[in-house]
């Protein structure tokens, strides 16, 4: 089942969709997937209750599409940081159930211009998750980057582990970050790093709703790891004090250090899969 609403008015329509399979809400703005949560289980994306939904301003939560950009525009630093995908308003191209309860909705963001790349997401919304991002550049080379900022939902970020990352090198952007237990790594505070290369799977486990996170990706070589810590969440209209220990960023990234120039024409897809599963699954 697919259900249109406007519950911040016309410039963001969400499309609701109850299936028997899972529960998820989608903002054709930004094409961000905001809530996803599989039958019985906790939902699986966090959205912030301090969420503002302005024209031009990223939502923050749920999967945030960055697009042709992460970070900064390597062409143009006066354009939005991490891309336009998440502050245009993209066409829902085909949706539907499948005989097993997943719903398929495709996408699309379409180029402005000859020389610009166009873009197509495709999500597949069950007890897993699929999220495919396919883009297709246009009559010039482009330096690119991209990323689903993934904003996990967790009990208790104190008591969330990530496995998978061992040995992976990175670089690490927080100031003010504190010392981390590492393999597996146990975030703590303010932590923003990129690790390149990276392994295929990373696992999220959640200590407290004794639930693992399997991320599987590909046409991804780096993965971001961030949550902004006390200080800085209390500093962030749209997140506000406490609530950063409700998510962990785990973010599929096709980093600007990986010096991807995606050739007039050429085709690039990203995916990342998240399966469920508990603890000693």
């Amino acid at each position: 089942m697919f259900k249109y609403s406007y519950p911040y008015g016309q410039d963001f329509p969400f499309v609701e969709i109850e299936t028997s399979q899972c529960s998820a809400r989608l903002s054709l703005y930004g094409a961000q997937l905001l809530d996803w949560t599989p039958k019985g289980q906790f939902p699986v994306l966090w959205m912030s209750p301090n969420a503002e939904f302005v024209a031009g301003k990223a939502i923050r939560g749920g999967v945030p599409l960055c697009w042709p950009w992460f970070g900064k525009d390597p062409t143009d630093g006066d354009r939005p940081s991490h891309g336009v995908a998440r502050v245009s308003l993209w066409s829902l191209v085909s949706s539907e159930v499948l005989a097993d309860g997943t719903a398929v909705l495709e996408l699309a963001l379409p180029a402005s211009r000859p020389e610009d790349p166009s873009a197509r997401l495709r999500l597949e919304l069950g007890q897993s998750l699929e999220m495919r991002l396919v883009t297709e550049n246009g009559t010039m080379p482009l330096p690119f980057s991209a990323a689903f900022h993934s904003y996990f939902s967790v009990s208790n970020y104190a008591r969330t582990v990530v496995t998978g990352l061992k040995d992976c090198p990175f670089t690490e952007f927080a100031a003010d970050a504190v010392p981390h237990r590492e393999s597996p790594l146990h975030p703590a505070g303010h932590i923003d790093r990129i690790y390149y290369p990276t392994k295929t799977v990373v696992h999220v486990a959640d200590l407290e709703w004794q639930r693992v996170l399997c991320l599987t990706r590909s046409g991804s070589n780096s993965l971001v790891v961030w949550n902004p810590g006390a200080e800085l969440a209390a500093g962030m209209a749209d997140v506000g004090a406490g609530f950063e220990s409700g998510f962990l960023c785990v973010e599929t990234v096709t980093a600007p250090q990986e010096e991807v120039v995606l050739a007039p024409g050429a085709v690039h897809t990203m995916i990342c899969r998240v399966a469920v599963s508990g603890i000693g699954c």
